[in-house]
């Protein structure tokens, strides 16, 4: 279904990134890496921003903390 997809309902500023290897910090500041298949607000589960990292959903993430991973 057009518009649907994980990468359609993902932010505008993270699409660039889907399919990398990015890194985050969760809600306890522990530093989160995997392949990006998803991050927006979550408004069917619980309103707050997710990523999906190598198919874990992780939440709340501070936006601000999504990047490309780096060694």
């Amino acid at each position: 279904m057009k518009g649907n997809s994980l990468y359609d309902r993902t932010d505008d500023r993270f699409k660039e990134l889907i399919g990398k290897k990015v890194q985050c910090l969760d809600k306890d500041g522990k530093k989160r890496v995997g392949v990006l298949e998803f991050a927006a607000v979550n408004n069917n589960l619980h309103h707050k921003f997710q990523v999906t990292l190598s198919r874990t959903p992780i939440w709340p993430v501070d936006p601000k903390t999504i990047k490309l991973y780096e060694n």
